[in-house]
């Protein structure tokens, strides 16, 4: 007899704690196996607790006193938001796989802190295998690229631009370098020509490919003794002498002061690239938002139209964010499109880029196009998997896809990986840049000759001193019993993209009467975002207040009472003007009002399908949310003939 079990049923303790008994397997044996290994360590040592001690008085006090405040911990957690239920449709988070939690609890008893293999021999060797997992998934070459595990999503993004600075700048401390030591080098150019350093303007310098300027970089290594090399391109170089002074001596170079680079990304964007570009002194102001189109994702001609602005005015750009399942509405942008922009920059204006793919929430979702044997899947092998007739589509699939072919890439295992907090990455296609922003730790071992480079001092690349070797063993153990292909990991996202697509559905065919559902695209992952309108409801401001109160309602409390869980944002004026327009031409002539005060933005609510049993555990539980959006909303408006005098009197 066939078996027709779903795995995903296995993979998780289960809403109901169904696999409590294999769990608790698994914690007890990690427990004793971490009191084996310290009894086996120097067995002959005496201990310093003798026995009996903890029978003393003031050890059954203290025990005692553990005991209670340690049950009351457990009453104060019993208050947490219950990620763990299909009741729960709100922020980024869920359940974490049985793997994940048992790795992470057997590794925390040994809190390895993954700065060094000196510290962590283990788990810093446990994050190159999990590096090389998420890099063979997204379609990187191991054998030249680079990841490690971060704390989340705003520390590999900042690795990211960090390097892509570094990176765009290095030509210029090239230069600046071999004029001082009295030698020249020659750089590939966009267009493929090749030209020497020394002949090359301010500009030509600023769009190099990343890939040429690294081959700067390994140039200069073999034109003179290290130490020389080393410390000349640190005289010369952004990261030592800071922007004041990299500008002045630029204007005294080349007769200009360095133009301010600019970081372009979606206008929906994560909001840390703001946080991000002010910590390294970019300047909120170079953050430049690339209008997005009626799906929510980046408009490949509106970012060409802006490439072409900025090289008119000679504004290098340091940067392209391209996002692949945006926070808001889990849209993923056309990335093969995008790096065809970028091609026909270089080809046509002589500009280029580093471009990055902030894939923190979707990344995942690329172990749907990969086969167990390693291979990639066709699009419609990849809509068999997903259920779908006609999602997800080509493009979809392609933009997926196209992952292999960014310079960087940021993956978040405590998202859709399904890993306990806090679990980031960061992967790097040419490893080589790491070397721009590296520092060496005097009190940490370098590598010996027997120790990959890439883990033995992993803290002299990256931007965090300490991070938890826990996350790490969590990861590995989830990819390894659950590949990052389609018929592991990808039946997870495949379970929940289906399930939006049928919450989407249900939106749709749902009588809200007397109001009426708005939804936006078709969700590109698992984010299902609507909003509620009635014909009475004459302004922006009244419209947005009838839907933060939904969101309010439906929000997690001291007491939990919400039946439903949900969340909302706000899609602003001008970025998201495609976005908003198909919306508010369904409000008829309320819709027109609406746009004279858009500038407020557009609050729409969002339920993030995560749950991996959001399809099969409770089948009454999205006509239920459906049912109690509903319920808010008309309870909000109360009589039809006394709302408009409810918003005037600031009721919500």
């Amino acid at each position: 007899m066939a078996d027709t079990s779903n795995p995903l049923h296995s993979w998780f303790l289960g809403p109901k704690g169904e696999n409590e008994q294999l769990l608790k397997e698994l914690l007890a044996s990690a427990l004793q196996a971490h009191v084996d290994w310290r009894r086996s360590y120097h067995p002959e040592d005496p201990s310093p607790i003798a026995a009996g001690e903890q029978r003393t008085a003031a050890a059954v006090r203290q025990s005692a006193e553990l005991r209670t405040e340690f049950e009351a911990l457990l009453q104060q957690l019993r208050g947490s938001v219950p990620i763990f239920h299909g009741r729960y449709n709100g922020h980024m988070v869920s359940e974490q796989t049985i793997a994940a939690q048992a790795a992470y609890f057997a590794a925390m008893l040994y809190n390895p802190n993954n700065v060094s293999r000196e510290v962590a021999p283990v788990t810093t060797r446990l994050e190159e295998e999990v590096a090389r997992q998420l890099a063979e998934m997204i379609g990187y070459d191991w054998a030249s690229c680079w990841g490690h595990l971060t704390s989340g999503g705003t520390v590999a993004n900042f690795e990211a631009l960090w390097i892509a600075r570094n990176v765009l700048y290095h030509p210029v401390a090239a230069r600046l370098a071999t004029r001082a030591l009295g030698t020249d080098i020659s750089v590939s150019l966009p267009d493929g020509t090749r030209e020497s350093l020394s002949d090359l303007d301010l500009w030509q310098l600023l769009n190099i490919r990343p890939h040429a300027s690294l081959d700067l970089w390994e140039k200069l290594w073999l034109a003179a003794p290290g130490p020389i090399i080393e410390s000349t391109l640190k005289a010369h170089s952004l990261a030592t002498l800071g922007y004041q002074d990299y500008s002045r001596q630029l204007a005294a170079e080349f007769g200009d002061e360095l133009q301010a680079g600019v970081v372009l990304a979606a206008g929906t964007s994560h909001y840390s690239w703001a946080k991000i570009v002010a910590a390294l002194g970019v300047g909120t102001n170079q953050l430049v938002f690339v209008p997005v189109n009626a799906e929510c994702r980046m408009d490949p001609d509106a970012l060409w139209d802006e490439i072409e602005s900025l090289t008119r005015k000679r504004v290098p750009i340091m940067a392209c964010v391209s996002t692949c399942g945006t926070t808001e509405t889990g849209a993923v942008d056309d990335l093969r499109r995008i790096v065809e922009v970028r091609a026909r920059a270089e080809w046509e204006l002589g500009v280029t880029f580093h471009v990055h793919a902030d894939a923190c929430y979707g990344g995942y979702a690329a172990s749907l196009t990969r086969k167990p044997d390693g291979s990639r899947h066709t699009a419609s092998e990849v809509r068999k998997a997903c259920g779908g007739t006609d999602w997800p589509t080509d493009q979809w699939v392609r933009s997926i896809s196209a992952l292999e072919s960014v310079d960087s890439v940021s993956i978040d295992p405590h998202k859709l990986g399904y890993i306990p907090y806090p679990a980031g990455a960061f992967l790097l296609r040419d490893r080589r840049g790491r070397e721009l922003v590296s520092t060496d730790p005097p009190y940490l071992a370098v590598a010996t000759s027997s120790e990959s480079p890439d883990q033995a001092v992993i803290g002299r690349f990256i931007f965090e001193g300490s991070k938890p070797g826990a996350s790490v063993a969590a990861a590995w153990l989830s990819h390894k019993t659950i590949p990052l292909n389609s018929d592991g990991h990808g039946r997870i996202i495949a379970s929940t993209m289906k399930a939006a697509r049928e919450l989407y559905a249900l939106l749709g065919s749902f009588d809200f009467a007397p109001l009426r559902v708005i939804r936006l695209p078709e969700p590109d992952l698992n984010i299902v975002c609507f909003l509620l309108h009635h014909p009475s409801l004459v302004t922006l401001s009244s419209l947005n207040a009838l839907n933060e109160m939904i969101y309010r309602e439906l929000s997690p409390d001291a007491e939990m009472s919400a039946p439903y869980m949900i969340t909302r944002t706000k899609l602003t004026s001008p970025a998201c003007d495609q976005a908003i327009e198909p919306l508010l031409s369904l409000m008829g002539e309320n819709g027109r009002a609406y746009r004279a005060a858009i500038a407020e933005g557009l609050t729409v609510l969002r339920s993030t399908v995560m749950n991996p049993f959001s399809g099969d555990a409770n089948p009454d539980h999205f006509p239920g949310l459906i049912d109690a959006v509903r319920r808010v909303a008309v309870s909000f408006l109360g009589d039809p003939s006394d709302h408009v005098a409810h918003f005037a009197r600031g009721k919500t």
